[in-house]
């Protein structure tokens, strides 16, 4: 699961700059700014959802109260709120959640749908019960029909990474479910295309399609980088998959990026990883 959190905090720094890189190599990742993100907190909150919520619990409804119930606790007590950085739709839900015990989704289609699904991608045994995991954890607030979308893509990406499934067979499996036209594009033609986004629809095939065309976790994130987008959620997704398919993270990379967690949050992912190897 590290590799979506180092995939946002090493993205962080690019967010806003909406510079696109047509040359990667110029592309520095580790950074004293970088920082986590909203990204980060919900991954972790999904992971330990997945440790200590689920287990015996068949009932949607009261899976998605528990998922919700982690969600705000990891924005307002697991790290600083102010340097999260959360959307303005979900920073009132969190509140909604936190000071009136609602949890209402509201229908987004925005990317935080799939970049929290990570570990959901690790967790279960079948693409069936990740696809199912990865609904109910879009729907505690992004029930769009994009952001389920978004959420079951980026998980069965990581599955089938997982499972050893190769680049080929992970794009047509992925197209054939999610029918994302920009998979048979290739990452420069989307950079050409692009203009910021934020919503599932852009992103989440933009982090496919990075990760398709790397060679490596380093490269699956410069590539995402260089679309000059939403670099953080895009890091985040495309990290994920690449964890999952080539098996490690330079030990530079993740000893700079656990510098900028807290230490209990660092062990819920230490015993995230435990469990699901």
């Amino acid at each position: 699961m590290f590799g979506a959190i180092c995939g946002d905090i090493l993205g962080s720094r690019f967010e806003l700059e909406e510079i696109k890189y047509t040359d990667i190599s110029k592309i520095e990742l580790v950074n004293e700014k970088d920082q986590a993100t909203d990204d980060t907190a919900m991954t972790i909150a999904v992971a330990d959802w997945l440790l200590n919520d689920i287990e015996g619990i068949s009932d949607e409804a009261e899976l998605k109260v528990r998922l919700s119930k982690r969600f705000v606790d990891y924005a307002f007590n697991k790290f600083e709120t102010r340097k999260l950085g959360f959307g303005f739709n979900f920073w009132q839900w969190l509140c909604k959640g936190k000071l009136i015990n609602e949890y209402t989704p509201y229908n987004s289609y925005g990317n935080g749908a799939g970049m929290r699904v990570g570990p959901i991608g690790w967790y279960f045994d079948t693409l069936e019960d990740t696809m199912k995991y990865a609904k109910i954890s879009a729907d505690v607030s992004h029930n769009h029909p994009e952001g389920e979308k978004g959420a079951m893509c980026i998980a069965a990406a990581v599955f089938l990474a997982r499972k050893g499934k190769s680049k080929k067979e992970i794009k047509e499996i992925l197209y054939e479910k999610f029918a994302y036209d920009q998979l048979n594009q290739s990452v420069s033609e989307l950079r050409e295309q692009c203009k910021w986004s934020a919503i599932c629809q852009d992103t989440v095939p933009m982090a496919v399609v990075a990760f398709l065309e790397s060679e490596d976790y380093v490269s699956a994130l410069k590539l995402s980088i260089s679309y000059g987008s939403d670099s953080d959620t895009i890091c985040a997704m495309a990290g994920a998959i690449a964890e999952a398919y080539y098996k490690t993270i330079p030990e530079e990379l993740l000893y700079h990026c656990k510098s900028k967690l807290p230490q209990d949050v660092i062990n819920i992912c230490d015993k995230f990883t435990r469990a699901v190897k």
